[in-house]
């Protein structure tokens, strides 16, 4: 733990000599207190005269406001995320540090999870902005303290998932912008995906002449396939958490979904000696 820790302080005080860390939380923090002004003003126009925006009364705000806010950020993460993560390992392959790295008295884990709490650390200052816009929301309306603890833990999932995608990626190429193009390239694939599986029909696509065992069977692999596509998109399992709402998939999910790709780049490390 000692080892991973030197290996996350150094490459997390790395983000912050370089431009890239102060690049990144600016461009968060502009984008993402824009969203939140826009969002709360609509808020209070549509809660002043409702029925002009087809409301029958003041809409929930939970449900108006603060979880697409909470999942917009999440989805902001993603976007910018691959300068966050574009560097962790590429930049040791270009730079011709990583068999450097490799050959001190680390193992291959110390270094995976230092350069991923490092990520993990830049992760938490964009968090620091997410909470000060929820301190101005909590300051003008009553939203219980859980929804908004949630709504903060929904966001840090959703960028610990992605940021472990990102920490693969850069672990199998050589380029930071390879790294951070292919990075964004898988994610919109899952996006891609999902919104595809909301576009299937529920009904089983078996023909009525087909026998009804062969047709149950071809109904169950489809529903599966379907339910698979369906969840595959990060933000999927936000929206209902950004309200409170939390179901044991949908952090499972985003538990898994980062021990997959944490494990991915482990096996990468290992290629490496392999090939060597």
């Amino acid at each position: 733990m000692r080892n991973s820790w030197a290996v996350c302080k150094r490459e997390f005080a790395s983000y912050f000599i370089t431009p890239i860390g102060y690049v990144v939380v600016g461009t968060f923090a502009a984008i993402s207190g824009l969203a939140f002004s826009a969002s709360f003003l609509f808020y209070a126009k549509v809660s002043v005269n409702p029925g002009t925006y087809a409301y029958s009364s003041v809409p929930d705000f939970e449900e108006t406001l603060l979880s697409p806010f909470l999942t917009f950020c999440g989805t902001l993460i993603v976007f910018i995320g691959p300068l966050v993560t574009m560097r962790l390992l590429a930049e040791e392959r270009n730079r011709g540090t990583m068999e450097l790295l490799l050959t001190h008295p680390l193992r291959d884990r110390e270094i995976i999870f230092g350069k991923y709490l490092a990520a993990l650390g830049m992760l938490l200052v964009m968090m620091g902005v997410v909470a000060v816009h929820l301190l101005i929301v909590s300051r003008y309306v009553h939203v219980e303290g859980a929804v908004l603890v949630f709504g903060l833990a929904t966001v840090f999932m959703m960028g610990a998932a992605f940021f472990s995608l990102g920490l693969f990626v850069s672990s199998v190429t050589s380029n930071q912008v390879t790294a951070g193009a292919l990075t964004f390239g898988l994610w919109f694939i899952l996006y891609i995906f999902g919104s595809f599986a909301e576009d299937l029909p529920e009904a089983n696509p078996a023909p009525e002449a087909w026998g009804e065992m062969f047709r149950n069977s071809v109904g169950f692999l489809y529903d599966f396939f379907r339910g698979f596509l369906h969840q595959l998109p990060i933000d999927f399992h936000a929206k209902e958490m950004a309200k409170g709402i939390v179901q044991p998939e949908d952090i499972a999910y985003y538990v898994l979904f980062a021990a997959f790709f944490l494990f991915l780049t482990f096996r990468s490390l290992e290629s490496r000696k392999w090939r060597a």
